[in-house]
């Protein structure tokens, strides 16, 4: 068991979804749709006051597409800019999107030229070792007006019991981070004003 722990520990949250989408890229497409409306109502009504048809959201992180393909749907922009590191992800979006564009990148280390009104990163933090590099990446490398993050509230009692007998990196979808409503704020509030929240059970 030793050498398996070691080598689970090394695997990073790119390394998962290299992996994902490497060899179930359709079944992941079809997962991350059925929870793309309401992350995407998630967007829409914690902007509606505010920014209610902003002219270019970006999504980083955007995987399949599912959310910002939701947005698109319900024209909630302008124009739309998905964002991924990985190949095989923005290869799906190309062949699957219309009237998105595509981009491959890195956001820590690259920034993006073009300003753009809403930034959406939904369920990603929780897939990063060290979620404050991307924070970062975020000021340092994008021009932007509204920033919306969606995590998971997994730091529950219910989790804290179980997580006593076995590895928390041991989590099929890949969360090596757990955050409660407390501790999740705490990291963002770190890095922007935070100036709305929304809890649902989804």
């Amino acid at each position: 068991l030793f050498p398996y722990t070691t080598l689970f520990r090394s695997k990073t949250g790119r390394d998962h979804y290299a992996e994902i989408y490497a060899t179930q890229l359709d079944a992941e497409a079809r997962w991350l749709a059925f929870g793309a409306i309401e992350k995407a109502n998630s967007v829409e009504k914690l902007l509606r006051t505010r920014l209610p048809h902003p002219e270019i959201l970006m999504e980083l992180g955007a995987g399949t597409g599912a959310i910002i393909s939701e947005l698109k749907r319900r024209s909630f922009a302008k124009e739309y800019l998905a964002i991924d590191y990985s190949p095989e992800a923005c290869q799906y979006m190309r062949q699957h999107l219309h009237g998105v564009r595509v981009c491959r990148m890195d956001i820590i280390a690259e920034r993006i030229a073009e300003r753009t009104n809403v930034v959406v990163v939904s369920h990603v933090l929780e897939h990063l070792e060290q979620p404050e590099q991307l924070l970062q990446g975020i000021l340092a490398n994008v021009d932007f007006d509204w920033l919306v993050i969606e995590c998971p509230l997994e730091d529950l009692i219910a989790s804290r019991i179980k997580n006593k007998f076995r590895d928390r990196l041991d989590n099929l979808a890949g969360h090596v981070k757990f955050f409660t409503p407390n501790s999740l704020r705490d990291l963002v509030g770190q890095y922007v004003d935070i100036v709305d929240f929304r809890h649902y059970a989804p």
